[in-house]
Formats: C-alpha cells, structure tokens, sequence
C-alpha cells in the first residue's frame, strides 16, 4: 500500500470510528448508496479518502461497494468492527 493509501486509509477509519457515536452522521449515510456518496460525505466531515480506498476495503471484507437506501450505516460499522483483521 503507498503511503497516500495508507493515509487515506486512516482517515477512513477515523471516520467509520464516529458513525456508531453520531445518530445524525448514521442518518445522513442512510441515505448514500455508494462508495463516492460515502466519500463526500466524509470529506465535508473532515476526512478526506477516495471512494478507491473504500472499495478497496469493502473487497478485503467481502462486502459490495454500495447499499441500498438505508443500509449503508450499518455495511460502514460493520467494516469498521473488522479493521483489526484486515492487512
């Protein structure tokens, strides 16, 4: 993984880190279906990571990289809960 990767990859799961403490943030990405709606909306949070990065973690977790309305909250916890056993 490059080093912008890497960083990416940070700030992604410092994002993924605040959905489960933050009901507006978790309503906000029910209504997102993909990867680049999940990027946007972090970015305007603060955290800056290509919608690339988070397919690329989505595979790693066996998990599609979109949602359907709805859903996407809990596909980003459950990511986010697998970290540890990502490479």
């Amino acid at each position: 993984m490059s080093p912008d990767a890497s960083l990416e990859q940070e700030a992604l799961f410092a994002f993924l880190a605040r959905i489960p403490e933050e009901p507006a943030l978790r309503q906000q990405l029910n209504h997102v279906q993909t990867a680049g709606d999940v990027s946007q909306v972090a970015a305007a949070a603060g955290h800056t990571f290509s919608p690339e990065v988070l397919i690329a973690v989505f595979e790693q977790c066996n998990e599609v990289p979109y949602a359907r309305e709805g859903l996407m909250d809990e596909k980003l916890i459950r990511v986010h809960l697998r970290r540890a056993s990502l490479s």
